[in-house]
C-alpha cells in the first residue's frame, strides 16, 4: 500500500498515523499524527498533519516522507479531513 493510500484510509478512519520523514536538518524524525491535507506550495506537495506530541500541526514535504503506518487510536477532528 502506498504512503498517500495508508494516509487516506487513517484520514477516512479518523486514525492517527505513525510517521517517519526526513526533516530539514537532515535528521529522521518520527512521530504519531493526525492526517489532514495536501497542498502544492511553491510546486513542490506538502502534507499537513497536527503532531500529537508537540501540540501543533507541522507540515511535511511528501517527497521526505519515509514510512507510514495506520494505528488503531481513533481522533476526533480539529479541522475538515481532506486527505
Amino acid at each position: 500500500m502506498s504512503i498517500k493510500s495508508v494516509i487516506h484510509s487513517a484520514g477516512q478512519n479518523h486514525h492517527t498515523i505513525m510517521i517517519t520523514a526526513k526533516e530539514k536538518d537532515g535528521s529522521v524524525e518520527t512521530r504519531e499524527a493526525e492526517p489532514y491535507s495536501y497542498r502544492i506550495t511553491a510546486g513542490t506537495e506538502k502534507f499537513f498533519c497536527y503532531d500529537i506530541t508537540k501540540g501543533g500541526t507541522r507540515n511535511l514535504f511528501v517527497s521526505n516522507i519515509i514510512l507510514v503506518e495506520e494505528t488503531n487510536n481513533k481522533f476526533t477532528p480539529r479541522w475538515n479531513v481532506e486527505v
